[in-house]
């Protein structure tokens, strides 16, 4: 398997992949990793990877061209008006975030059976929402709790994955039977430009509007919740107009 990882902090990875299971495992060659640092993929003078988000409030966001620019190096192809890449079952791009599915044995156990895995190390409020259309990618959460950045993240989910590559462990078989607060998730946020080949920012967001900006994300935090962690939801905080919000976006959810 290959693996490669995007971080803003390579040095994370370059003692703790070498140590126990995972140096052995290197060392038998039975897995291929490369870090990439983030910064190498910028394209000004200061090496800026974050910006102030659209729609005001505080913290940062992870710019989209460094990370856009970082998967093209790596022969991955973005999709276009015109072009949208075959997908490639062999080849995953898995983005770590608070906002994610939760990451489970089942899911490594799936990507273990994968050639290449691909990790973005999520920072700061996230990273622009646009990525996810650019690019077809699985966002992953660890667990119900936030870190400083995605690098532990990205380690725990490259452990628990090579561990489950055959020869890794001495006995494969006993690998597949390992056992295994309630919130609203984060809403997608976006930053600069407004427009990156088509891929526009929400007018919303943009409006200047602070009472309607507030109430777009709640609806948005909302319907990605039902998309990603669904068990998270409480029908009963919803409002009779979201409720019929959500049924006009085609999500099937029952009337209070």
């Amino acid at each position: 398997m290959k693996i490669e990882i995007i971080t803003l902090f390579p040095d994370f990875f370059e003692q703790s992949i070498r140590q126990s299971l995972l140096g052995k495992a290197l060392e038998k060659k039975l897995f291929d990793i490369k870090i990439l640092n983030l910064r190498d993929f910028t394209t000004d003078k200061h090496l800026t990877v974050d910006d102030t988000p659209y729609g005001g409030g505080g913290g940062m966001v992870l710019k989209l061209e460094p990370i856009d620019l970082c998967l093209q190096s790596l022969g991955y192809k973005p999709k276009t008006e015109n072009i949208v890449p075959e997908p490639n079952k062999k080849e995953r791009i898995l983005l770590t975030s608070a906002a994610g599915k939760k990451f489970v044995q089942d899911r490594a156990i799936e990507l273990s059976l994968c050639e290449r895995m691909t990790i973005i190390c999520g920072h700061y409020l996230g990273i622009d929402e646009r990525i996810l259309k650019l690019y077809d990618m699985d966002e992953l959460s660890i667990g119900d709790y936030i870190l400083t950045g995605g690098e532990a993240a990205a380690f725990v989910i490259t452990e628990a994955v090579v561990r489950l590559i055959p020869k890794v462990l001495g006995n494969f078989e006993s690998a597949l039977g390992d056992s295994y607060m309630n919130q609203m998730l984060g809403t997608p946020c976006y930053t600069r430009p407004a427009d990156y080949f088509g891929f526009k920012v929400p007018d919303m967001l943009m409006s200047g509007d602070h009472v309607k900006i507030k109430k777009f994300r709640r609806f948005e935090a909302v319907k990605k919740c039902l998309n990603n962690r669904p068990d998270l939801i409480n029908k009963d905080e919803l409002t009779n107009k979201e409720i019929e919000m959500l049924k006009n976006d085609g999500f099937k959810i029952e009337d209070k």
